[in-house]
């Protein structure tokens, strides 16, 4: 697969999770479209318990779940804009080989470390 392809299905990755993410916030509606699919899941799945307490627990267990999908959307949308530009956008702290960092889990590290804004400094993109 070409690198701008690449990029390409990470940006529309990224930018699926960020419109699913207005829609079910800030829109009018709040009905986003994978976070609704998810909490229409957790009703159905809790209705078949049959307990009050399954029930109850489904609101907040699929809340939970909308919010992790959508920081792995997110963060595997970067690691796949990332990931044609390893090793050669980016610079590497003393001690580390470029060419052994140039794997698609090198890029979701980048992408969990910049979605964490830790900034550890072994890995950062090369200016210019």
């Amino acid at each position: 697969m070409t690198n701008w392809l690449v990029t390409l299905r990470g940006a529309a990755l990224a930018l699926l999770a960020l419109r699913d993410v207005f829609h079910t916030l800030w829109h009018p509606t709040r009905h986003g479209g994978p976070s609704r699919r998810v909490m229409t899941i957790a009703w159905h799945l809790s209705a078949g318990f049959g307990r009050r307490r399954a029930v109850g627990l489904a609101g907040p267990l699929g809340m939970v779940t909308v919010v992790v999908l959508w920081a792995v959307t997110v963060i595997v949308g970067w690691a796949l804009m990332y990931w044609p530009h390893l090793p050669a956008g980016f610079s590497f702290a003393e001690g580390l080989t470029p060419t052994d960092h140039a794997g698609f889990l090198d890029a979701v590290y980048v992408s969990v470390v910049t979605m964490a804004t830790l900034g550890l400094r072994d890995i950062a993109p090369a200016d210019g």
